[in-house]
């Protein structure tokens, strides 16, 4: 298993620098567990551009919460402009509604397929890589045959 690494394109438990992949990883397109970048993927993902089941950046796409200047996730915290297609995170704001609540069988079901759509683009474009890059040969977890 490699803890640390830095570079252009590092994997590793802690990875920093241009396109890391790793639990932790520091950089502009980020991809891990928890993902810290411009282009954050993961399941924690915060930064400009961010997707994943929890997300924060300006813009946020996140499959359970999603919170930023343009939020759009299953629950909704604090965004300037969100869609919590379950309902907003922070009930108790006393703000204009952003969502009306669904009061026909449509709407929901238009809601739960949006929200099956979300999981699935995180589920594809953010969890799969993750994952390969902590199980494949050379990545996070699987040292490459030969290498100790």
């Amino acid at each position: 298993m490699r803890f640390f690494s830095v570079g252009v394109e590092p994997v590793g438990f802690i990875a920093i620098g241009a396109l890391p992949t790793g639990v932790i990883a520091l950089g502009q397109g980020a991809t891990g567990v928890v993902a810290v970048g411009q282009l954050a993927r993961g399941v924690v993902a915060v930064g400009q551009l961010s997707l994943g089941v929890f997300a924060l950046g300006q813009l946020a796409a996140g499959a359970a919460w999603a919170g930023g200047q343009l939020a759009v996730g299953g629950t909704q915290g604090f965004a300037q402009l969100g869609w919590g297609l379950l309902g907003d995170w922070l009930p108790w704001r006393r703000q204009a509604p952003r969502l009306r609540p669904a009061r026909s069988l449509w709407a929901v079901g238009l809601r739960a397929a949006v929200l099956a759509g979300l999981a699935a683009l995180v589920a594809w474009l953010a969890l799969l890589p993750v994952v390969d890059a902590l199980v494949r040969p050379g990545g996070v977890f699987v040292p490459l045959p030969g290498l100790r």
